[in-house]
């Protein structure tokens, strides 16, 4: 299979496996592969974390794998530094050491340990940093993945995921991921569990059932404080019917969302939404569809190519769409423009 065959094939599982690829990865993917050698054989099996952080990170890791010695064991080094860091994982400028909490606690069962590394609730959502590690050489495509429940004061609470990976070592895979929750209350200290039985081999067909639970304590309340809020009211409307309503633009530590509810829902076909546009001093913008229901939406700024400028006081957003194809992921020339311009001021946060 050669670099364009496999890089066709990536894009295409991600739709199979209902991800959703922001404006600019499909490019990543192409110039990664483009600069793979081509002596080298590709496995043709893709882990399945369900995520545009994950396919980058398969990416990136793969170019990674085939570079120079030297290359990869500084690449190993600078890796183990940052090991379980939030914010480096997330590609973040902002330190996230006032909210997160440093677990730091390992479980061994049929001979692979997990060790939780480090949490940050941010509102309705739980990010999580941790490493799997075995005996079992990795292969070059291959990485460890935990299937995770969250229960928050006894209730499980996690609705969905999504998360990058990569392997540190030949042993090991670091991951950050993080939770949607839903129908808990959040407010104040929360009793959380994180209950694994069953770490896959992705790459592989190695399915190990086990017991890899870690409970803790945790307080968002802080980070909810620090947080900005600015509330919106555009509404755009897609071809089949959908009606978004851009509701509240946030911002904090871990950078700047866009909520939006959804009326008149439909699935058939299905569109990924994108926000682009630029910002006062001309940087790039654009927020990615993060996930989506029947009811509502949230955006996350894409910083694939650097975080939004700090110095930056409005943005200038326009609502794209494009239908998922039935077999190809190329989907940049598809989007189209399916609402009006609009302006964030930034000096209205509060």
């Amino acid at each position: 299979m050669d670099d364009k065959s496999f890089d066709e094939f990536i894009k295409g599982k991600a739709l199979e496996e209902n991800m959703l690829l922001p404006s600019g990865l499909n490019q990543k993917m192409t110039s990664t592969f483009k600069a793979l050698p081509k002596r080298k054989k590709y496995h043709t099996r893709l882990f399945r974390l369900g995520t545009v952080a994950a396919i980058l990170a398969f990416c990136v890791l793969t170019s990674i794998g085939f570079a120079s010695p030297s290359f990869a064991s500084n690449v190993k080094n600078i890796s183990n530094t940052i090991s379980s860091n939030i914010s480096n994982l997330l590609g973040l400028q902002r330190n996230l050491d006032e909210y997160k909490t440093v677990i730091n606690k390992e479980v061994t069962d049929n001979s692979i340990t997990v060790k939780l590394n480090e949490v940050v609730l941010n509102g309705s959502e739980l990010t999580v940093s941790y490493n799997i590690n075995s005996s079992k050489k990795l292969e070059a495509m291959g990485s460890w993945h935990a299937s995770n429940k969250v229960y928050i004061n006894g209730k499980q609470a996690s609705t969905g995921a999504s998360g990058s990976a990569h392997n540190i070592d030949d042993y090991t895979t670091e991951a950050v991921m993080t939770y949607s929750l839903d129908k808990v209350d959040l407010n104040g200290d929360l009793d959380i569990k994180i209950l694994c039985s069953q770490i896959e081999l992705m790459g592989g067909n190695d399915a190990i059932k086990g017991s890899w639970d870690f409970e803790f304590r945790t307080n968002g309340n802080q980070l909810k404080t620090d947080t900005k809020e600015l509330l919106l009211n555009h509404k755009f409307t897609l071809e089949n019917g959908e009606e978004y309503t851009l509701t509240k633009y946030t911002d904090n530590s871990l950078g700047q969302e866009i909520y939006a509810s959804i009326s008149n829902s439909k699935r058939n076909p299905t569109y990924v939404v994108a926000l682009r546009g630029i910002d006062n001093l001309g940087n790039k913008v654009e927020f990615y569809m993060s996930r989506g229901g029947k009811e509502e939406a949230l955006f996350k700024v894409e910083n694939i190519d650097g975080n939004l400028n700090e110095n930056a006081t409005s943005l200038t957003l326009t609502p794209y769409a494009a239908i998922l194809p039935d077999k190809s992921g190329e989907m940049n020339s598809e989007y189209y423009q399916v609402g009006d311009k609009f302006t964030i001021d930034l000096s209205l946060l509060k």
